[in-house]
């Protein structure tokens, strides 16, 4: 058996991404994070569905942003007002909103737009050949960085991140519940009216489609690349349409 070099923690997991052509369909079964909420045994865990997702990996991000960018244009802050029907924000809170999200993709394309993440994730790397799609989360410790690390071996957290454990990123084309949380989505964020007016925003870009998923070494998850995400994902009622194929078109 071949024996490959990578900086992740599972060669399995990286080698099965490498192995995938560029732009390509990949299926993940996984059960998310989530998150907790209260205190001592009122504590509870939220938002841990199981899903079954197909993830679109080898697109253009600056191109899907450039979309965005563009889409901006074609919708009115009436026109975000009036989807919500729950009139938590105003028409001033979304020309706040849009004008920082519209600073924020300008920063992106022109690539001064610094991520609070970059630090701790370096690309996947295969026989020294760079996996799109696809990143490695490093502990700070590990990998010299200056700064606090907040990995699970530095902080004890068993939620928190694992050093050398891949992200797989991509355009989430279709997804379905497999198995919902047990305490369901959990009680709605108290967000400000700006930040719930740039998720507005934001749910009529491209970008709303982006996902991240953690592929733990030895998690409960499994992940199919290729034709068989096509075949898995076909098996449980995903069909390719021509709306999806015009996203991936136009992201490539």
């Amino acid at each position: 058996m071949t024996t490959h070099t990578t900086n992740s923690s599972s060669a399995l997991t990286a080698q099965v991404l490498a192995d995938a052509r560029v732009g390509t369909f990949t299926g993940l079964v996984t059960t998310k994070v989530g998150f907790e909420k209260g205190k001592g045994a009122d504590k509870k865990r939220y938002g841990d569905d199981t899903v079954h997702t197909v993830i679109f990996t080898g697109f253009n991000y600056g191109r899907l942003v450039a979309r965005s960018l563009e889409a901006l244009k074609d919708v009115t802050d009436a026109q975000i007002v009036a989807k919500e029907t729950k009139g938590r924000f105003t028409e001033a809170d979304v020309a706040l909103a849009r004008a920082e999200l519209v600073e924020s993709f300008e920063k992106t394309l022109a690539g001064t737009n610094e991520s609070t993440t970059d630090d701790v994730f370096e690309p996947l790397v295969v026989d020294g050949e760079t996996v799109k799609g696809a990143r490695v989360y490093r502990c700070k410790r590990v990998s010299g960085v200056d700064g606090e690390c907040h990995c699970r071996d530095c902080t004890g957290n068993d939620k928190a991140p694992k050093d050398g454990t891949v992200y797989l990123t991509g355009l989430q084309i279709w997804s379905k519940v497999l198995v919902p949380a047990v305490n369901g989505s959990g009680p709605e964020v108290n967000s400000s009216a700006k930040t719930l007016a740039k998720d507005a925003l934001r749910g009529v870009c491209p970008v709303r489609k982006f996902v991240q998923y953690r592929l733990e070494k030895g998690g409960n998850w499994s992940l199919h690349a290729g034709g068989t995400a096509a075949l898995e994902a076909t098996d449980k009622g995903f069909l390719v349409t021509d709306s999806i194929l015009d996203v991936i078109e136009r992201s490539a």
